[in-house]
């Protein structure tokens, strides 16, 4: 089923998103990795036809508006963002299925609104990335040149295959895969393409959690949710953070697959076989109650 495109107006601006109607089924909500957008999903989404399935653009990405010029992209306002959408869909509760950063903020959501969500999925993430305090000033002083730094992504492509191959360079994606990406991510100008993604996604956050509180997070989380990890993830956070932030969620399926960070977009069919008996749980219990 081909998805619909929808906006959802906030208070700033207006996000954008694919929708996967199907009218009284459960609702998913899908969030995509930093620098990707919503068409991260459209490999998962036929494994998820028994589900009303929505995907945003986070702020910045994709066809979303960017935020207005003083505003600034830190992590807490894409939860703010989070919470008015669904207010927007009217959906009172859902699943959330997040890659990279979308897990991250869904596992932050997850733990704030607990009431809104049924259960959570995060895709080579556990959390939100952290800094020790004593990183703090250090990450203060990238954060002051990252903004100060001239960095753009409107360098103009004469086609879209130019602009795949540029992101092909920076990724483990394959060709189909990166062209989802970057076709949402263009548009064409004149004689020429470009990224509508807003180059102030580069700037760095003045100021991250640390561990200790990114653990208090996923301790907070008491929705049933499921981990797929590859070892991108392990990689990056290092075995003895990724165990203690495992630990941390109470109610936690765990699944290690080999694979890039890109997984869900490389390999649905086989996430898929994961996911829907996960999320299929949920309305398994409804039924008994």
């Amino acid at each position: 089923m081909q998805p619909a495109e929808i906006s959802v107006p906030l208070s700033w601006g207006t996000l954008a998103g694919l929708h996967w109607r199907n009218p009284g089924a459960p609702k998913v909500l899908c969030l995509h990795g930093w620098l990707d957008n919503s068409a991260s999903f459209i490999p998962l989404s036929p494994y998820l036809a028994d589900y009303d399935v929505v995907a945003l653009d986070f702020a910045g990405h994709g066809k979303s508006d960017h935020r207005p010029p003083a505003s600034r992209y830190y992590f807490s306002e894409y939860v703010y963002d989070l919470d008015a959408s669904l207010d927007q869909l009217e959906w009172d509760r859902c699943h959330i299925i997040g890659h990279s950063l979308g897990g991250g903020m869904g596992s932050q959501y997850a733990a704030a609104m607990p009431e809104r969500v049924e259960r959570l999925v995060m895709l080579d993430t556990i959390g939100v990335i952290t800094r020790s305090p004593q990183e703090t000033a250090s990450q203060l002083r990238l954060s002051i040149k990252s903004v100060r730094s001239d960095r753009s992504f409107l360098r103009p492509y004469q086609s879209v295959n130019e602009a795949v191959s540029s992101r092909q360079r920076k990724s483990e994606l394959s060709t189909d895969a990166t062209r989802l990406l970057v076709e949402r991510a263009l548009e064409h100008v004149g004689s020429h393409y470009q990224w509508r993604t807003d180059p102030r996604l580069n700037w760095r956050s003045p100021l991250l959690m640390t561990i200790e509180q990114a653990l208090s997070v996923l301790n907070h989380i008491s929705a049933p949710t499921l981990t797929i990890t590859t070892p991108a993830i392990t990689d990056f956070l290092g075995q003895e953070a990724f165990d203690l932030r495992l630990a941390a969620i109470k109610h936690c399926e765990h699944h290690h697959l080999e694979g890039h960070h890109h997984i869900h977009m490389e390999s649905p069919q086989l996430l898929s076989g994961i996911i829907t008996p996960f999320l299929n749980q949920q309305e398994q219990d409804n039924d008994h109650q």
